[in-house]
This record gives C-alpha cells, structure tokens and sequence, in this order.
C-alpha cells in the first residue's frame, strides 16, 4: 500500500481531535475459554500482534502533506513495531470464578484506556489484552482511530483479527 490521501471525513476526523475530544472508536471482546484453560498471555499476545501485523492498514500512519494545503496522507510506517500497539495489562486481586466482577472491572480499565488519545507519528490504533484470574475469562480492547476505521472497515479490521480468537481460547 503506497501513500493515500485520507479522505475528506477522515481528514476532518484527524483535525478535529484534541485532548478533550478524542476522534478514537474501541470495542471490547470477552472471552471465556471453555475447560477453565485459559491461554498463555504471551502466545495470545503473540497472536494478536501477528494478526493486527497482516493487516495493511494497520501498518499505515498519517503524516501531512504539503498539497493540498491542510490534508494528510496514509503512508507505511518503516519503523512499524506491532509490540507498539499490543499491551497486556493485568486486573489484580480478581477472584477465580467471579465473572461478573472481571466485567465490571474489565469494562471500568477499558473505560480509562479509551479516554487516552492515541500517539501521533504511529499508526493510530491500540489494542490491550485485558487478564484476569488464573484459567478465568480475559477481555481484548480494540481502540482505532475514526480516520482509520469507521463502519464496514472496522469490522473488517476486527474480524482480521479476531477471526482465529475463539478456537485460540478453547471455543472452536
């Protein structure tokens, strides 16, 4: 994918954002692995990071263009590090078996995590795996930025990397 200009409504979405109104859009996907097993959080990581890696456009960042004056364009990122985007974060003191606490609690950090902005100068998407207690259920956040992904091309960036998600947690 060579370099493209951001279309009218994703370039309006890229001006527009500041602190206090962020342009970004998540999704939060829990997953309770059948058996009580879940995955290692390192090969889900692994997993995820290759997944959002094959992804084209998950590899692109805007960068400003000189013409036309204001507009920007997609271009890759040459130093693109997928372990950038991929974080684990851990919800402490959960107890086994209790997830309508893992819930409340993976929708509460999930909550913080969307109120920060996403960085400039990298391709703007996150995405953080959500764990719990040992062998219990874990949540995977999704955060793009609206000049990335709105509609039809969300999806399409979520079931590239969700599409072998369940079998990996045990429910395929």
């Amino acid at each position: 994918m060579g370099t493209e200009l951001l279309a009218p409504l994703d370039l309006a979405f890229w001006h527009l954002e500041s602190d206090a109104h962020p342009m970004h859009l998540g999704a939060l996907a829990v997953f309770s692995p059948d058996g009580g097993r879940t995955p290692a959080p390192d090969a889900l990581l692994e997993l995820l990071g290759t997944r959002a890696a094959a992804i084209p456009r998950l590899r692109m960042r805007v960068r400003d263009v000189l013409l036309p004056v204001g507009g920007a364009a997609w271009s890759a990122d040459k130093d693109f590090d997928v372990h950038r985007h991929v974080k684990r974060v851990e919800l402490p003191g959960m107890a086994a078996g209790d997830e309508d606490a893992f819930m409340a609690a993976a929708t509460r950090l999930a909550g913080e995590l969307m109120e920060q902005p996403l960085r400039r100068g990298l391709p703007p998407w996150q995405m953080y795996v959500i764990g719990g207690p040992a062998d219990g259920p874990f949540a995977v956040l999704v955060k793009l930025h609206h000049a990335l992904a709105d509609g039809m091309r969300a999806v399409a960036i979520g079931a590239g990397i969700f599409d072998e998600i369940a079998s990996f947690a045990g429910r395929g």
